[in-house]
């Protein structure tokens, strides 16, 4: 990746300017975009906005654009809420000094049909809020997209739930070949499937057969894996073919649904 010119804004506002009106391209761990061939003709790196947090409210809890998958991984205040899946989900990509770099906000605005995050935050009910302050829910821009240039500002998570977080490899540090990420947010059960190899989907048909319930039967667990299995779409790559991801799914949710349930 070439950058011909380079800029470090000091303000929110500034960066917005830089990627709406001067076509500038955000610089967040560049983690995969490093990897890219093209050329960028400006570089917005967003280290000095203030967006590496991870901090409570009375009823959500926000992750700053910045933050990384280490900071995600070793997080006290996020295992004291949803356990220990953000630990299950970033800890096995590659090694501590890739996690160093990779930032939220990153994996969420490239929609990467690989990414681990991505499907995790689905299934907990993340929301992604854009500068200046548009509110989204994180699965629907994951699947439509946004209209127009923009700037991630933080992610929006609910104050707690209990999830988990399942998925399938070649090798350890390989890319997943399918995983899935379900939650009990205390009201619903959400299941989101991603690597299909495709971006993150939610699998809602699935969810309604677990009803409102913190505690479906086997029964339940076994026919929602299986709804899931038939209403999302796989793909083939170089990894697997559409029909074994399709058959390796129902047993990675039903592990995950058996966990959550206890």
């Amino acid at each position: 990746m070439e950058i011909r010119e380079y800029a470090r804004p000091k303000s929110m506002d500034q960066a917005m300017h830089l990627i709406c009106e001067e076509h500038g391209t955000a610089i967040g761990g560049s983690a995969w975009l490093r990897t890219s061939t093209k050329t960028v003709m400006l570089g917005v790196d967003l280290c000095d906005l203030g967006l590496e947090y991870i901090r409570e409210f009375q009823d959500h809890i926000e992750i700053g654009a910045m933050t990384t998958y280490r900071e995600l991984e070793t997080s006290p205040l996020l295992d004291s809420r949803f356990g220990k899946i953000f630990r299950t989900t970033v800890s096995h990509i590659v090694g501590v000094q890739l996690r160093n770099i990779i930032t939220v906000g990153g994996t969420v605005a490239g929609r990467y049909g690989f990414s681990d995050l991505n499907t995790t935050l689905c299934a907990i009910g993340a929301r992604v809020v854009f500068y200046p302050n548009v509110e989204k829910d994180l699965s629907s821009f994951i699947e439509k997209g946004y209209a127009s240039p923009f700037l991630i500002e933080k992610i929006i998570l609910p104050s707690s739930a209990r999830a988990a977080y399942q998925q399938m490899r070649i090798s350890e540090s390989d890319f997943p070949i399918i995983n899935t990420a379900v939650a009990w947010t205390g009201t619903v059960w959400r299941i989101a499937v991603g690597s299909r190899p495709a971006a993150t989907r939610i699998c809602r048909n699935a969810m309604k057969i677990l009803g409102d319930s913190a505690n479906p039967s086997d029964e339940q667990i076994e026919a929602a894996a299986a709804e899931a299995s038939k209403e999302t779409q796989f793909g083939s790559d170089i990894r697997a073919s559409a029909n074994y991801r399709q058959k390796i799914l129902p047993v990675l949710v039903k592990r995950a649904l058996l966990e959550v349930r206890g």
